[in-house]
């Protein structure tokens, strides 16, 4: 009979399946009990755009991450022994201010606790919470050992666990390559006669562990602006889809709208946000409010201005109040109409006009330019990804440790990271 599962808040009850058998604590490895000291974390669902995430947490640290960061009816310390147990609960960021309503499941305890964090599948939500979790001590696990192919060797198998993680077809390929490449690299290292130049080599090899992010998190990129520059026409052209409510109205985008998408196998979330003006509207004033949130969480910033001669008071407005911003691109919308791009432009501050590009994002042109300027600004290099590099935690450890070894020797630089 599977146990009953209760919801504390909304005193309701639902069925689980059996819950999961744990593991004794003298059955582990060195580097489990390690783990378990402190805490793991593994995201279970896919790392795009979802309706739900979960976000699996084990380790001695979930107490006291629950209580800093999960805000339910009952204290962490209060909750009721025993697993099979579902909550509803809100997640908080370090100043204690919600982030998502969430359901948190129990499914282990002490001395390894193991719950479950149920998220709305936002993937900038997953990311803020991952680096909730690696603030408070957490690592994330590793993959699962068992490889969906056969693979030759732990590069290839790495590889392979990490293929559901791309979220492209060219992040796809670049790992598939990378397994070969790396291989092919440590080898070489194993054989190098001048151990001076197989540190440069392993260096080298670090210097591009952050690389696999670039398929596995997509890109944040804010598109703002004055009301009625064309911001939601924009990112439907960039986003090739009708997913943002374009109207003249000025004001007309209340809330910032996400919106995945990818520039030349790169993926990005595009992020159309509510005009940036001085409101009294209650509604509009909150978009706003939310817009300036959304600005800081994103990587790249692109500032959409309407170019035409009857925007130019609206246009000059902006510059004015937000003289601050540092965008990648500034866009120059509406360049289909305008007779004389130059002068808008040279009408900009001057580190907005460097980067400044005329665009007509309802005739789409020129916006192959935007998004490679977008991509040069995030440092997304295509030549970098001809090069090998490390592009998971224990390849990154193995080398580490290598280097800081006072005798470094190759050949057991190439037995641990190949195995």
């Amino acid at each position: 009979m599977p146990p009953r599962l209760q919801c504390r808040r909304r005193r309701c009850k639902v069925k689980a399946g059996a819950s999961q058998c744990k593991r004794p604590t003298a059955l582990m490895t060195s580097d489990e009990q390690q783990r378990a000291a402190s805490g793991e974390y593994r995201l279970l669902t896919g790392a795009g755009p979802a309706a739900i995430a979960v976000i699996r947490l084990r380790g001695a640290a979930v107490p006291q991450f629950l209580r800093r960061h999960v805000r339910c009816a009952r204290s962490p310390d209060a909750l009721p022994a025993g697993t099979g147990w579902v909550f509803r609960a809100e997640l908080l960021d370090p100043d204690g201010q919600a982030l998502d309503d969430i359901l948190v499941s129990v499914h282990g305890e002490a001395p390894t606790p193991d719950i479950r964090l149920h998220l709305h599948g936002s993937p900038w939500l997953v990311r803020q919470c991952t680096e909730l979790l690696a603030a408070a001590g957490f690592v994330e696990a590793r993959e699962a050992d068992a490889p969906l192919w056969h693979a030759e060797n732990a590069i290839q198998a790495e590889a392979f666990s990490l293929l559901p993680r791309m979220l492209t077809l060219r992040g796809v390929q670049w790992l598939l390559r990378q397994s070969r490449l790396l291989t092919q690299t440590v080898n070489e290292i194993t054989s190098a006669g001048d151990i001076e130049v197989a540190r440069q080599r392993c260096e080298a090899l670090l210097s591009r562990r952050h690389i696999v992010d670039w398929f596995t998190r997509p890109l944040r990129v804010a598109i703002v602006g004055p009301p009625n520059a064309g911001k939601s026409t924009l990112v439907n052209a960039l986003a090739d889809r009708e997913v943002s409510l374009v109207s003249h109205v000025p004001g007309t985008t209340r809330d910032w709208v996400e919106v995945g998408g990818e520039i030349d196998g790169f993926p990005v979330i595009w992020l159309d946000t509510a005009g940036l003006r001085e409101s009294a509207h209650e509604l509009e004033a909150e978009g706003i409010r939310r817009t300036r949130s959304v600005l800081a969480s994103a990587e790249v910033i692109v500032v959409v201005l309407d170019a035409t001669a009857s925007a130019t008071g609206a246009r000059s407005a902006f510059l004015s109040a937000h003289a601050d911003l540092t965008p990648a691109c500034v866009a120059l919308n509406k360049m289909d109409v305008v007779a004389d791009v130059h002068r808008v432009r040279e009408s900009l501050l001057p580190a907005w006009r460097r980067c400044a590009i005329p665009v007509s994002a309802l005739a789409r042109l020129r916006l192959g330019e935007l998004r490679r300027g977008v991509l040069a600004a995030a440092g997304r290099d295509s030549a970098v990804l001809a090069q090998p590099g490390v592009f998971t935690a224990r390849q990154e450890r193995v080398l580490h440790e290598a280097l800081a070894s006072p005798e470094f020797a190759c050949q057991r630089v190439a037995a641990a990271v190949v195995r």
